[in-house]
């Protein structure tokens, strides 16, 4: 059985077709579990407006959608877990396509694609998800985010022996929950927007205030260790300050690329404590110059190293493909893969040279719809 969890704050606008949507599941073996989170318009009205026996409401004071979804959780009774905002839509077939996909007792979270909507249900973007291993998914959420659209999810109930949402965060809840779960189940992603989300004026992840949108990056950062954050250094050479100032320098360029520069500029200024006299200094003073695009200044930097490894390799075809030198740069990131197939940085570089001139996309049928008179 599977057990639907729909926290709701004043959502009437929309809650009796998200509701709706969920009903008419082709697959009918599931529990609806609904949690008024302290709605003060007339949303409580709308859900016992619906006879289902399927529905089971319970009522909290306003304590935020991860505590909402954190009482569904200790409610459910189902083998499987889905959330569902209340004024988003899921497609009706969406737990069947779901549910067959755990072929597998080590997939705990199963997810979809995303349609972006508006106000209006009207199209505004297609949200894609991935597939990923495990070992690359800290990069990427340094880099970009999680790599699944966590309002897509279908879990085992098993995931949340131990786990709960971490109700201190309004914004990236369902991402640190991921996180975790991924350290102990694997994912599959399901290629198809099985779930509609609602883009408009009062979501949560809209919210403006810098600290609230980049706590759960720090709570991230904070609960892993430097050497699983930036794998790609030789931890083993027993140089502590200088792999620790190379790491900070570059966990600094990726925060300040996500436009985090408060907490860049906070570990660019530990790797620049670090690296004062050392053989490590030039460098970190390097990824200093392409935070601020000083880039031949960088590129001095960098080439002043008489031996070059694949980091420093990285580096430098980073660097002259910022300043149009494409065809070098891609010669300086195979030379680093040349010397560590499994660093993860110029392989990202080399996809991004080629979608630059092109990007090929396999799937190309939804090109049927498009108008070059639009």
């Amino acid at each position: 059985m599977i057990s639907v969890i729909m926290p709701v704050y004043n959502a009437e606008k929309y809650l009796a077709q998200s509701i709706e949507s969920i009903l008419n599941q082709s697959v009918q073996d599931f529990e609806f579990i609904i949690i008024n989170d302290g709605s003060t318009d007339t949303s409580e009205d709308i859900i016992r407006s619906f006879s289902s026996e399927k529905i089971k409401y319970f009522s909290q004071e306003n304590a935020g959608a991860a505590s909402a979804r954190n009482k569904g959780i200790d409610y459910a009774s189902g083998n499987f877990i889905v959330f569902q905002d209340a004024d988003d839509l899921s497609l009706p077939n969406r737990f069947e396509v779901l549910l067959r996909q755990f072929t597998s007792p080590n997939i705990g979270i199963v997810h979809s694609d995303m349609l972006i909507m508006d106000e209006n249900n009207s199209p505004e973007a297609y949200w894609q998800a991935r597939n990923m291993e495990k070992k690359r998914m800290l990069r990427f959420f340094l880099k970009v985010g999680t790599y699944i659209n966590g309002a897509s999810m279908m879990l085992r109930k098993e995931v949340f022996n131990k786990l709960r949402y971490d109700t201190t965060l309004k914004i990236g809840e369902d991402t640190n929950l991921i996180l975790h779960a991924l350290r102990t189940w694997d994912s599959l992603h399901v290629p198809e927007p099985l779930y509609f989300y609602r883009k408009h004026s009062t979501n949560t992840t809209l919210e403006t205030d810098d600290d609230t949108v980049i706590l759960h990056i720090q709570k991230t950062i904070n609960e892993h260790s430097i050497e699983d954050l930036i794998p790609e250094i030789d931890w083993k050479n027993h140089q502590v300050d200088e792999n620790l100032s190379i790491a900070f320098a570059i966990l600094a360029l990726l925060l300040y690329r996500r436009e985090i520069e408060k907490e860049g500029l906070n570990w660019y200024q530990k790797s620049l404590q670090l690296a004062r006299g050392t053989a490590t200094e030039n460098f970190v003073w390097a990824i200093g110059a392409i935070i601020t695009r000083n880039l031949p200044v960088a590129l001095q930097l960098l080439n002043s190293y008489e031996k070059k490894d694949h980091i420093l390799e990285n580096y430098i075809g980073e660097t002259l493909a910022l300043m149009g030198e494409k065809d070098l740069a891609l010669i300086h990131f195979q030379n680093s893969l040349l010397q560590n197939p499994d660093y993860i940085e110029p392989i990202d570089n080399i996809r991004s040279l080629g979608a630059l001139k092109s990007y090929k996309l396999l799937d190309i049928t939804w090109m049927k719809l498009y108008s070059t008179k639009q």
